[in-house]
């Protein structure tokens, strides 16, 4: 799967389009924030909701797909697009990194005999019975709940360079913030931490409804899948979930060949798939109840 020795990117030229993507992301950040009283309001409406949703593309697309196949051949360019992740999530990456890992360890299982899950983000993890949290409650909640220690303390395991990496990343992103609030504090707080809020929320929206009404402990149908065209071209097929997680290391331009090969196991085991992209699931559902009783009339 990698590329040539010497080569820029390490695993396919392809993946220059999401890293092109991430910067601009912390380009249009930055032009909105600075910029912000020279924008007219008819921009900045949509621009907020831009970023909003750039939050959840940058974590769901290109910081996801950096975590699995880093994309440079250089790790130092590698270390420096971890930053701009940084910046572009408002999260170190390296420790959202070790967060999504988990979630693969744990598959968003369901609890086990000491009442808990593995995957520290699973939909299962903060409900009452052996049913997924609602979904509601955990979009909104889950931004507050992230285990932070055992994040940090999974990066410590790892050794000194990611912990350098951690407090490098976490100065950066803590210098900025600083910055922006000496800027112009009614910006960062009322443009800039509510649109990060949303695109994270949606983040975890995404999260629930790729795992929603799935069976967690089979590994052929754990995920939802969708292979809605428009949906796969814009994310970098993210919409190959069942695929990605059987095989997380499965390069974003080879998806489409992964879900050939392992087809037929998941017509057997009944993944879930969908029409249209993880945030219409609900409106996908509705329609289908609708069509269904239409007929039955």
């Amino acid at each position: 799967m990698k590329n040539q020795p010497g080569a820029v990117f390490r695993y396919s030229a392809w993946d220059i389009f999401p890293a092109l993507c991430g910067v601009g992301i912390v380009a249009l950040v930055a032009w909105t924030f600075f910029w912000f009283s020279s924008i007219s309001w008819w921009v900045l409406a949509p621009a907020w909701v831009a970023v909003a949703f750039s939050y959840w593309w940058s974590l769901q697309c290109i910081s996801h797909n950096f975590i699995h196949n880093p994309f440079f051949s250089n790790p130092w360019v590698n270390r420096a697009f971890s930053l701009v992740q940084t910046l572009a999530i408002g999260v170190p990456q390296i420790l959202y990194h070790h967060y999504h890992m988990n979630h693969h360890w744990g598959d968003s299982d369901m609890k086990g005999p000491d009442g808990t899950t593995k995957d520290w983000s699973s939909i299962y993890r903060h409900s009452k019975d052996d049913q997924p949290e609602p979904f509601w409650r955990y979009c909104f909640l889950s931004f507050f709940r992230v285990e932070v220690g055992p994040v940090i303390g999974t990066v410590t395991r790892h050794g000194r360079g990611q912990v350098v990496q951690m407090l490098v990343e976490a100065l950066v992103l803590v210098a900025c913030w600083a910055f922006m609030l000496v800027w112009n504090w009614q910006v960062f707080v009322f443009y800039y931490l509510t649109s990060y809020y949303v695109g994270w929320t949606l983040s975890y929206a995404e999260g629930y409804l790729e795992h929603y009404r799935c069976q967690p402990s089979n590994p052929f149908a754990n995920s939802v899948s969708s292979y809605n065209a428009i949906y796969n071209f814009l994310c970098f097929n993210n919409g190959f979930h069942q695929e990605h997680h059987w095989d997380p290391k499965m390069h974003w331009t080879k998806m489409a060949e992964l879900h050939e090969r392992i087809k037929p196991q998941l017509l057997v085991n009944g993944t879930r798939m969908l029409r249209g992209p993880h945030l219409t699931t609900f409106l996908e559902e509705w329609f289908e109840e609708k069509q269904q009783e239409k007929m039955a009339a």
